[in-house]
């Protein structure tokens, strides 16, 4: 049980829950570590290659195992108990951070090598990420879990400001990315006794779960809840397209630094600063509005501003103008993943957590296996003009997600869930569908990677909102 505290509430109730705080500070703080080293993985690139796309190349790795064993460690995280998982989560990326450090230092790295170290480092995260998500359903009362999940998405915004804040430090004193890396790494110091100090958590199967069942199964029986449930399947593919699109910016920073305003793609951490700044002053007041009925109108205003701002930032004249542009790409971008995570998270049953959240990781995942594409694109077009592709696609994908929720935004709520207890005179008892229709052998097939119906070159752009129906 959590000892609770009268001192917060509004925006910051969650902190009144003491195993909260202690999960929200090692969740800061290690995603810190992760996010410095995240960013400093294109730079590295653009200083061994000097290419857009060799340099976004080794940012590949974490995104294939994301991709890839994401929704496994969702599976893994409704199965057994989250404790040793994150705590393994964490141990592991820290020897990988000390591992690449001395690399870079010695000056042995490679892009192969690289490659190879963030493709680790997401086996890490893939782990971690879906049993952290899901064993804040554990430690805090369902009241407030979206409150919870927003405040937590904080932590990762102001990961994004204290990752470029060492940067910066680290650039102006002359300190080289190696001895970043190593210095990140003692951060888990902290981390790790904090985790230990948080209670375990059994395994919630109130859907039914054979005990007997595979985690392939398990992985098949997750996909249907989340294809059954049509605001869970417009919010996951329009997750899929903003987050990608999203942290393009990341990896074509350090190239637009060197290539468009002549200074060092290390430079590019100045940038990354007022990213993570703005990321976090946004997410304060939308922490107190997850709750409410206004995130759904919040998620389509951010979602549209995140492609304008982008091409505000694409057309930066002059160096001055491109850091003051990244305070509205930081908003807006950190704000619709925000509310997109807290919707998803409040729309699902809690036995369901971990596989949401790992299938909300995919898109962390795409997002890193798509770097060389754009990559090649800003090598073939120009890094600005890269960026203003990236602004198109962002609001197609906002303009059909408002297609989407006019046609699901009066259906009523699943019973169990943290929406339903906000609106109970709109709840309904779970569909029964889920366990009567078998999954198809396809979905099956595609259910651990995302399935994207906009790829198959037979369809046309009305796809989302016939998925978000209910159709094939």
């Amino acid at each position: 049980m959590s000892r609770r505290s009268g001192r917060f509430g509004g925006a910051f109730e969650s902190f009144g829950e003491r195993n909260y705080r202690y999960l929200w500070g090692g969740s800061l703080l290690s995603t810190t570590a992760f996010m410095t080293t995240f960013l400093l993985v294109p730079i590295v690139g653009y200083e061994i290659t000097g290419s857009y796309a060799l340099s976004t190349l080794a940012q590949m790795g974490s995104g294939l195992s994301m991709f890839f064993l994401g929704p496994l460690g969702g599976v893994i995280a409704d199965r057994y108990p989250k404790k040793p998982l994150v705590l393994a989560g964490q141990i592991f990326p820290a020897l990988l951070i000390v591992g690449t450090g001395v690399l870079i230092v010695t000056g042995q790295i490679t892009i192969g090598l690289l490659f190879g170290a963030t493709l680790l480092m997401g086996f890490g995260f893939a782990l971690m990420g879906p049993a952290r998500q899901a064993w804040l359903g554990d430690l805090i009362p369902r009241r407030l879990l979206a409150n919870g999940v927003a405040l937590q998405q904080m932590s990762q915004n102001m990961a994004r400001v204290l990752g470029p804040m060492f940067g910066s430090i680290a650039v102006f004193f002359g300190v080289s990315s190696g001895a970043l890396y190593l210095s990140v790494a003692g951060l888990f110091l902290i981390v790790v006794p904090l985790t230990t100090m948080l209670p375990w958590s059994r395994p919630r199967r109130r859907d039914g779960d054979q005990p007997q069942r595979s985690a392939f199964g398990d992985l098949i029986h997750g996909f249907a809840y989340l294809r059954s449930n049509p605001r869970l399947r417009i919010l996951w593919m329009y997750w899929m397209v903003i987050v990608v699109c999203g942290f393009s910016v990341n990896a074509l920073t350090p190239g637009i630094m060197d290539r468009e305003f002549g200074r060092s793609a290390v430079e590019a951490f100045f940038v990354f600063l007022p990213f993570g700044i703005s990321s976090v002053l946004i997410s304060i007041p939308l922490a107190g509005l997850m709750g409410g009925r206004f995130a759904w109108p919040l998620l389509l205003i951010f979602g549209a501003a995140s492609s304008v701002t982008l091409w505000a930032f694409a057309l930066a004249p002059t160096y001055t103008t491109l850091l003051a542009l990244a305070l509205p790409v930081g908003a807006a971008t950190s704000g619709v993943m925000l509310i997109n995570m807290s919707l998803m998270m409040t729309n699902s049953r809690a036995e369901y957590f971990g596989r949401v959240m790992s299938f909300i990781m995919l898109g962390y995942g795409m997002q890193s296996v798509m770097a060389p594409v754009w990559g090649g694109l800003a090598e073939w077009l120009g890094g600005r003009e890269a960026l203003i592709a990236v602004g198109v696609v962002a609001l197609l994908a906002t303009i059909l997600m408002t297609i989407g929720w006019l046609r699901t935004r009066h259906l009523p709520l699943e019973v169990g869930t943290a929406a339903a207890d906000e609106e109970p005179e709109r709840a309904r008892a779970p569909s029964p569908r889920l366990r009567r229709q078998p999954v198809p052998a396809f979905a099956a097939q595609v259910a651990p990677v995302a399935l994207m119906g906009a790829q198959k070159p037979s369809r046309g752009p009305g796809d989302l909102t016939r998925f978000a129906a209910g159709g094939d």
